[in-house]
């Protein structure tokens, strides 16, 4: 095992840093999802020059449930995919007769 700040071995370490990528592209798509709505709301609906309070108060309305779903959304996906690497990893495991365990009180601490 070779020193490295994560306390794992180079080929977990690799591991890692795979699924960071992974996790920064999705992020990435995220934003992109998220800044076409805003995208849209700018494209579609700010037509006028001057718009009334309540017209206002409309869009921004529209504006934050669509990005509420939008999100909604990418955290399930995302915990999902979550969830299907831990169940890689927990099968793995189990073929050696090794149990796993996550200290989830250390990823709130993040």
């Amino acid at each position: 095992m070779s020193d490295n700040n994560l306390g794992i071995n180079n080929y977990h370490q690799e591991n890692v840093l795979s699924y960071l990528k992974f996790a920064r592209f999705q992020r990435e798509y995220r934003l992109r999802s998220v800044r076409k709505c805003f995208q849209d709301i700018k494209e579609y609906r700010l037509q006028d020059t001057t718009f009334t309070l309540d017209e206002c108060n409309e869009i921004l309305d529209e504006l934050c449930y669509q990005i509420g779903n939008e999100l909604e959304g990418e955290l399930i996906n995302s915990a999902h995919m979550d969830v299907l690497l831990l169940r890689q990893l927990f099968i793995q495991a189990e073929k050696c007769h090794l149990k796993l365990n996550a200290d989830i009180s250390q990823l709130e601490n993040r």
